[in-house]
């Protein structure tokens, strides 16, 4: 069976609910291919960039059933892989034109479910040295509640 009687088969099945993620995440992929998102998983994640400062950014993402545990609530990876976007992000904003920070370390720990419209991120660089970048962020609910602090270690490379 070849991937368009695939998603024609899954079609006529599916629920209202699979209709909507699936277009959600074909949207994401034409978003990817048309290069206005840096990478797949921040296009089907849907997350929108805010920079404050060259130390400081947010990055916001709607909570929908893509990202859902069977708990209901965002599962704790992808809240990690928004912590773990957003230090990245921010600590790259510090450095030179041809230069990368990619993530060494990082330690998450989570205070309360990720569960209503959006959560938010704010990233902030705690500390820049000439190899490494510390880094730390926290991420809110609709309801300004924390969900999960996060500190990172970041190794600056070579593009």
């Amino acid at each position: 069976m070849g991937l368009y009687d695939e998603l024609a088969s899954f079609i006529a099945e599916a629920s209202d609910e699979e209709i909507h993620l699936l277009s959600g995440i074909m949207k994401s992929l034409k978003n990817k291919r048309e290069n206005t998102r840096s990478s797949y998983i921040s296009s089907l994640m849907d997350m929108h960039l805010n920079i404050i400062d060259d130390h400081n950014l947010e990055i916001t993402i709607p909570i929908t059933p893509l990202l859902s545990n069977t708990l209901g609530m965002v599962h704790g990876g992808l809240t990690a892989t928004l912590m773990d976007t957003a230090m990245g992000t921010a600590a790259s904003l510090t450095l030179p034109e041809g230069s990368a920070a990619v993530t060494m370390e990082m330690k998450v720990n989570y205070t309360s479910p990720g569960t209503g419209k959006f959560l938010r991120c704010k990233a902030e660089v705690l500390s820049r040295g000439k190899k490494v970048i510390v880094m730390e962020a926290k991420v809110y609910g609709d309801q300004n509640q924390l969900v999960a602090v996060s500190t990172g270690t970041f190794f600056i490379i070579k593009k």
